[in-house]
C-alpha cells in the first residue's frame, strides 16, 4: 500500500471507525511488514497488542538536535494526522527538555517495577443533580430517556452524551413566556478521574474535564444564556445573536455569541485561563470590571488582572482528545494534572532541580506506565497507595 493509504487506515483504526475490511487490510500490511523485519517476532495471536508499537517503529523521527524544535510541532505541520493519533492514543511520545537536551520517544512495554498496586486511568463518568436534588449516576444509567423536566427531555444518547431537548408536547414560545423556568437549574459534576459531554437546550456542546462541575438552566428563557463553571470545560456555543452566552467561573465572566473556547478554572491553579479556538469572546475580571477581547489563538490569564498571550491551542484542549499535553510544564503542574485523573496526591521528598516537561502522554495508560515515561527525565517516583513520592 502507498504511505498515504496506510496513514488513513491507521487514523481510522485508532479512532475505531475502520470497517472490518479496512481493519483486515491494515493487519495484512502489518503482517507483511513484520515478515520483512528481522527485529520482530511475528505471532498472529498478538496482532492487536503489537500493531501500534510496530507502526510506531516505522515512523521516522526528525533530527531533534539539528532542528531544536519539539517533535509534536514538527509532525503537526508536516505529516498526516495518523502519526499524531499514534502519539495521542498509544501514549508513546514524550520528551524531556533541559538545557536544550531532548530525547526521542521510547515504547512503553512494561510498568515501573514496583511491588505496589497500579492505578487505572479515569473514564467517562459524572453525576447529574436535578433541581429537586435527585442525583443520577450517568456512567451507570442506561441510554435513552433519563427524565422530563418542565417540557425539557433529558436523555442519554447512543454515544453516552446527555442531551437537553424540547419534548414533543412543549412549545418553545410558551416555555420562554414561563419566567419561572429560569429558576430550574441542573448541575453536572465529574469526579476525580471522570470526563463527560453534554448538549444544552440551545444546542451548545460542553465537555467537562475531571473534578469539574457546570450549573445551567434546563431551558434558556429571556435574552441571556448563563452557566456557571468550576474546574475545566471546553465549549462549542451555538450561535444566537439574540441571546448572549456567558460563563461565570470564579472572578471572571466570559461573554460570547457563538464560538469554541476552553476555560481552566481549577481552584488549585494560579490563575483562570481562557483559550479561544475560533470566534471571539470578551473576558471580564469581575473585581476590577476590566475586560479584554480574545482573538483565535490567544489565551487570557485572570488573577486580579487580565493578561493576554499567544498560545498553542492544541495544548489546552488535549485533555478533551484523550491525552496529557505538557508545554514547558513544571513537575508540580504535571502532578496536578495526574492528581485529577488518577486520584493521587504528590509529596516531594527533597528539593528538585529545575525541570521542564514537553510532550504528550495518552490518558488511557495506567499511572505506573505514565510514571515510567516521566522517569526518563531523571526525576524518580515511588507510589505509596494513593500518594506519589517525587524524588531527585
Amino acid at each position: 500500500m502507498q504511505q498515504e493509504e496506510v496513514q488513513k487506515l491507521v487514523e481510522k483504526y485508532l479512532h475505531n471507525t475502520a470497517s472490518a475490511e479496512e481493519t483486515e487490510k491494515l493487519f495484512q500490511w502489518y503482517r507483511t511488514e513484520m515478515k520483512a523485519d528481522s527485529e520482530w517476532n511475528f505471532d498472529p495471536q498478538e496482532d492487536e497488542e503489537n500493531l501500534k508499537s510496530f507502526i510506531f517503529s516505522k515512523i521516522d523521527l526528525p533530527d531533534l538536535a539539528e532542528r531544536h524544535i519539539p517533535v509534536y510541532r514538527r509532525y503537526y505541520s508536516l505529516t498526516a494526522a495518523a502519526t499524531i493519533l499514534l502519539f495521542m492514543v498509544s501514549g508513546l511520545y514524550f520528551y524531556f527538555k533541559k538545557d536544550q537536551i531532548q530525547t526521542a520517544p521510547v515504547p512503553v512495554k512494561v510498568a515501573v517495577k514496583q511491588k505496589v498496586k497500579d492505578i487505572q486511568p479515569g473514564g467517562i463518568k459524572a453525576i447529574l443533580t436535578l433541581s429537586d436534588g435527585k442525583k443520577i449516576v450517568l456512567d451507570d444509567s442506561q441510554n435513552g430517556v433519563v427524565i422530563n423536566q418542565g417540557g425539557i427531555k433529558i436523555h442519554k444518547n447512543s454515544k453516552g452524551i446527555i442531551e437537553y431537548t424540547l419534548s414533543k408536547s412543549a412549545n418553545e414560545q410558551n416555555l420562554s413566556e414561563r419566567r419561572e423556568i429560569q429558576t430550574v437549574y441542573n448541575t453536572i459534576q465529574t469526579p476525580v478521574g471522570g470526563k463527560f459531554q453534554l448538549n444544552l437546550a440551545d444546542g451548545s456542546k460542553v465537555w467537562l474535564n475531571s473534578a469539574s462541575s457546570l450549573r445551567f438552566p434546563v431551558f434558556f428563557a429571556g435574552d441571556t444564556r448563563e452557566v456557571e463553571l468550576k474546574g475545566e470545560a471546553y465549549f462549542e456555543v451555538s450561535k444566537n445573536e439574540d441571546k448572549k452566552f456567558s460563563v461565570r467561573s470564579g472572578n471572571q465572566t466570559v461573554e460570547v455569541l457563538g464560538t469554541h473556547f476552553n476555560i481552566n478554572a481549577y481552584s488549585d491553579e494560579p490563575s483562570i485561563t481562557t483559550t479561544l479556538i475560533e470566534g471571539a469572546v470578551r473576558v471580564i475580571e469581575l473585581n476590577s470590571k476590566k475586560s479584554q477581547i480574545l482573538k483565535p489563538g490567544e489565551q487570557s490569564k485572570v488573577n486580579w488582572d487580565i493578561k493576554i498571550q499567544k498560545k498553542d491551542t492544541q495544548a489546552e484542549v488535549a485533555w478533551k482528545e484523550g491525552y496529557f499535553y505538557f508545554e514547558n510544564a513544571s513537575i508540580e503542574t504535571v502532578m496536578r494534572q495526574l492528581g485529577r485523573w488518577y486520584g493521587i496526591t504528590a509529596r516531594y521528598e527533597a528539593a528538585l532541580p529545575e525541570h521542564h516537561f514537553e510532550g504528550a502522554i495518552a490518558t488511557n495508560l495506567t499511572l505506573l506506565e505514565v510514571l515510567e515515561i516521566l522517569q526518563k527525565s531523571n526525576i524518580h517516583f515511588r507510589l505509596e497507595g494513593k500518594e506519589v513520592v517525587v524524588m531527585p
